[in-house]
């Protein structure tokens, strides 16, 4: 076989899988991402009043934050993030299922962490629409690249069926 033969074959399969790991992944339904401001730290260090938060070795990092909207039943589809997500249930019910099924349920008024390269799902799992407001903090990107993305949708895992 010539060399350019297999280069061919390689940039074909590595396309071919590329375009069916996108096919696989779960799409939102019912769920609404409005982003309201997104900025660049130069160094992410501080500290104050016992709380900590710093990049590694205060390299600079994306800081997004997001009204997210679920209606009853609406679901993110299967994700994660590149960095870590801080979400606050202004309204509503929302449960956070990961990979193996197991599901948190969050009130309003209640916080939680989104902090894996694993797969999670949110779900309105009430009667009436969820409203949470999101802090993204993710590696900055270096232009001219695009901005590092604040989600990564994936596949849904074979240890749980929900969508």
């Amino acid at each position: 076989m010539f060399p350019r033969t297999r280069i061919f074959i390689a940039l074909v399969s590595v396309t071919v899988f590329a375009l069916a790991g996108a096919a696989l992944a779960t799409a939102p339904t019912g769920f609404t991402t409005n982003v309201l401001a997104r900025g660049t730290t130069a160094d992410l260090r501080a500290r104050h009043d016992g709380i900590r938060l710093s990049s590694h070795h205060g390299a600079p990092a994306d800081v997004a934050v997001a009204t997210v909207t679920i209606d009853p039943g609406g679901s993110s589809g299967w994700h994660h993030h590149p960095g870590i997500v801080v979400v606050v249930v202004r309204a509503g019910t929302v449960t956070f299922y990961d990979k193996n099924c197991h599901g948190e349920v969050h009130q309003t008024g209640e916080a939680f962490i989104e902090a894996s390269d694993s797969p999670g799902l949110a779900k309105n799992t009430g009667a009436d629409t969820a409203i949470v407001e999101a802090t993204f903090i993710v590696p900055a990107s270096t232009p001219p690249a695009p901005p590092t993305p604040l989600r990564i949708d994936d596949p849904q895992p074979t240890r749980c069926n929900l969508t």
